[in-house]
Parts: C-alpha cells; structure tokens; sequence
C-alpha cells in the first residue's frame, strides 16, 4: 500500500516520532507521582491516604436543611516516624505502580509505531502486550497488596496520636487486573493475526 501523494516519508517519520515522543511523555507524566511518593516514602516523609470513620464536625441549626448523620471516608495523612517494614510495603507499592504505568505505555506507544509502520500484527506487538497485560494484573495486585499493608500498618502506628480515628485496612479496586486479563486476551487475538497474516503472505 503506498502513501496518498501528500503524505512524504519525511512527513511519516516525523509523525512517527511525535506520537512515540507524545508517549513517553504521558508514560512518564503518570509515573511521576508513584515515583516521586516512592522516593518520599524512603526519605522518611509518607503522604498516604488512609481509612476512616471520623464523624463530620456539625452544628445545630434551626433553619434550612440539617446534616442527620455523616463521616468522612478517608484522610490524606503526611507522615514521619513510621516504622521501617510501614515505609518499605509503601515504597514497594508506588514502585509498582510506576512500573506497571511505564510498562503499559510503552506498549502502547509500540502499538502506534507498529501501525504507522503497517506492521499492526508483528511478533514485537504480541510480547509487548503479554508483559503489558502481565504487568497490569500482577502489578495491580502487588501495588495493591503491598501498598494496602503498608498503610494499615501506618493506620497501626499513627492511630495513637490521631485519636484512633484510622480505620486498619484498605480499599482495593478490581478494575485494572480486569484490563490485565483483557490485555492479555488481546496478546492472543494478535498471535493469531500474525499467524494469518504469516499464511497469507505466503500464499501471494
């Protein structure tokens, strides 16, 4: 398949590079924030976010709509002081967080060079989608576990000097293993296209 006149090889490179350039910059831009609480994390100072069931501070009033019942959920805590093995869960958690983002962009990025070069079922595409889909499931659940311990750990240690208002345990979304487990369905629907498209180009 040939280029429509307007569009040069010099045109297509440079698309090319704007769109891997445009990945590594969005992969880098959502790793950021993991890297940058892993790198806090084992400095000492923790910004976390924590369970709760603090009750709303209220006030009585006489007119206008008043607040029968209401609790917070859960609170952004910085700390320091927090034990080693607290600190070492936490840093884990957030590098695999990092991780498992710049896994996955890189994949994608690849994706997009592959397309642009018409090569949307090479081999390359089906690894990087295995160890995307790998990295967001088992990724997933280790930022998720070693992280969750890490704060109910933290809740442990800080619940005396907070009034035990922390609750010890912690929220996990199922969503990302999810996408993991689709990528990976995915890896195998492009083994499948690169076989076809392998039989296919040996039979013209």
């Amino acid at each position: 398949m040939e280029n429509p006149s307007w569009v040069s090889a010099r045109m297509e490179r440079g698309i090319v590079v704007l769109f891997a350039a445009a990945g590594l910059v969005m992969g880098f831009a959502l790793a950021l924030p993991a890297i940058r609480a892993a790198v806090d994390i084992a400095g000492g100072s923790a910004t976390i976010s924590l369970l709760t069931e603090a009750d709303v501070p209220r006030t009585s009033s006489s007119d206008g709509a008043v607040i029968t019942s209401a609790t917070f959920d859960s609170a952004r805590v910085v700390a320091e002081g927090l034990s080693g093995h607290a600190r070492t869960l936490l840093t884990f958690g957030a590098a695999f967080s990092a991780l498992t983002t710049l896994l996955t962009v890189s994949a994608v990025v690849l994706f997009f060079l592959l397309l642009m070069w018409r090569r949307p079922f090479h081999r390359a595409l089906i690894t990087a989608t295995q160890v995307a889909g790998s990295a967001l499931l088992i990724g997933g659940i280790l930022s998720a576990g070693l992280g969750g311990l890490g704060r109910m750990m933290a809740a442990d240690e800080l619940n005396p000097a907070a009034g035990d208002v922390f609750v010890i345990g912690f929220s996990f979304d199922p969503v990302w293993m999810l996408v993991g487990l689709g990528v990976l369905a995915l890896s195998v629907v492009f083994t499948y296209g690169t076989r076809l498209q392998r039989d296919t180009e040996g039979l013209v």
